[in-house]
């Protein structure tokens, strides 16, 4: 069956291009039915030698409980090295669409619905498209989240 994804809260809405290229990658993990938490994570690996190009990515997604080929997006968080001293990626971009709020360093928290932060959410998922679609990153994985 395909699965399907929306988003979890009524703060933003996917694109529609974003929307699909998410069911692709959803539908092309072998996934066990008693998964009911799954992070993906998109990573171009030379990044993390290198500290250029593109930014991991994890998205969060919890099944529906009633209709078990849907899969709610959590959030999408972006990382990258605070400094060129630092040996650990951090956040530079969360959008939880759960609890209905967005953290970036430099403002840290606000709430998701904002204008500025719906504008940049837009633009964000329209480059993200763009890096899937043009297959930029070389390890998309996805591992079961137990709780």
């Amino acid at each position: 069956m395909k699965r399907e994804v929306v988003v979890h809260g009524k703060d933003l809405a996917l694109p529609k291009n974003l929307h699909r290229h998410l069911e692709v990658v959803l539908d092309g993990f072998s996934l066990r039915t008693d998964i009911n938490r799954l992070s993906v994570n998109f990573r171009d690996t030379s990044y993390y030698h290198r500290r250029e190009g593109l930014h991991p990515v994890e998205m969060r997604f919890e099944r529906d409980d009633i209709n078990r080929h849907i899969w709610k997006l959590v959030f999408i968080a972006s990382f990258s090295y605070p400094d060129e001293h630092r040996p650990n990626v951090a956040p530079e971009l969360y959008f939880n669409f759960k609890r209905g709020w967005f953290y970036q360093p430099d403002i840290q928290g606000c709430e998701l619905a904002r204008p500025q932060v719906i504008d940049l959410f837009t633009s964000w998922a329209l480059a993200f498209c763009r890096q899937l679609r043009n297959q930029h990153f070389d390890d998309i994985s996805a591992n079961e989240i137990r709780i």
